[in-house]
């Protein structure tokens, strides 16, 4: 197996902030009198802060919701509570980040997020000091679906991106992977799998904990095509 690296999403993969997300986007909607779906906040998962900012102002440009206020007050709820007791921790993702520490692969974060959320939330959950790099949607110009910032993540590590295994839960972020040139493994959150994200994923498991299982096989050669 020539994996040398692993990078990590982080919303809705390491931490639990996309729920957190959800709530945030309806209580800020219901503010301007507009009742937002569960659905219509996974419109933009995986999105970065400026293509979030971009998403809903073109969405409500023809009626009286402001979609700059609308984000404006989601990242407010949300910092209230990053930012004091911090994000939950998804299952399992101590114990993967450990055994790939003590397997000697390099890891790397490489979110979507603005670099003072990715630090924040590695620091409340005590998740910090198993990661290498970072990188975030902010720092490139393409966020995903473009591979841009796992190339990035890859170049810090110092590792080829067809040598880095690619862990995510949104589409956005599938594609983004496999376009990067590294094998994808998915863990869904919040959105389902579709026929896309099946053709370009290595595996889509249950947890991240099976994550462990799939990197201690013996004799696979998918891995190596």
């Amino acid at each position: 197996m020539n994996i040398k690296a692993v990078l990590f999403d982080m919303d809705g993969l390491m931490v639990d902030t996309e729920s957190l997300a959800t709530e945030a986007f309806i209580h800020s909607a219901k503010k301007q009198g507009y009742d937002m779906t569960k659905e219509e906040t996974l419109l933009v998962l995986g999105f970065t802060t400026k293509s979030i900012y971009e998403f809903w102002e073109n969405y409500f440009k023809n009626s009286d919701v402001s979609g700059k206020q609308l984000v404006d007050d989601h990242y407010k709820y949300i910092e209230n509570i990053l930012f004091t007791t911090g994000p939950r921790k998804m299952p399992y993702i101590e114990e993967l980040l450990k055994y790939l520490k003590e397997s000697n692969y390099k890891v790397a974060v490489a979110s979507s997020s603005n670099m003072d959320h990715i630090i924040n939330n590695m620091e409340k959950t005590g998740l910090k000091k198993y990661i290498d790099e970072f990188a975030s949607g902010a720092e490139v110009e393409n966020g995903k679906p473009a591979p841009d910032i796992f190339l990035l993540a890859a170049e810090r590590l110092g590792v080829k991106p067809e040598n880095c295994l690619v862990l995510e839960d949104s589409k956005a972020g599938v594609i983004a992977g496999s376009s990067a040139g590294a094998k994808v493994i998915m863990v869904p959150d919040m959105f389902s799998p579709d026929e896309e994200c099946k053709g370009r994923t290595y595996r889509i498991v249950g947890n991240l904990g099976e994550v462990i299982s799939v990197l201690e096989e013996k004799n696979n050669e998918n891995f190596n095509r």
